[in-house]
C-alpha cells in the first residue's frame, strides 16, 4: 500500500533536500522516504528506552562489572 502526501517544507529546509538529491543522486521521495523511516525507528528506539527507564527494580552496571558479567558467561571478546 501506498499514499500521497502533499509536503511543504520551508525554503532552507528544501534547499537541503535539493542538495541531497544532487549529491547523492537519488530523487526527493527516495530521500524523504529514508528521512521517515530513519525517524520512526529512532522514535521506537527512544520509546523503548523510556519504557526500560520506567520499570521498577531496574539495575545499572558500569562498564568494569558488565566487563565481568560477559566474561562469566563467556560472553567477553577478547579483542573488545
Amino acid at each position: 500500500m501506498t499514499i500521497n502526501l502533499k509536503l511543504e517544507l520551508p525554503k532552507e529546509l528544501e534547499k537541503h533536500l535539493e542538495y541531497l538529491t544532487i549529491l547523492s543522486k537519488r530523487p526527493k521521495d527516495f530521500i524523504i522516504k529514508e528521512a521517515i523511516i530513519q525517524y520512526l525507528e529512532d522514535a521506537e528506539d527512544i520509546q523503548a528506552v523510556k519504557d526500560w527507564m520506567s520499570q521498577k527494580d531496574k539495575k545499572f552496571y558500569t562498564s568494569e562489572e558488565l566487563d565481568n558479567l560477559l566474561e562469566q558467561k563467556g560472553l567477553k571478546s577478547s579483542n573488545v
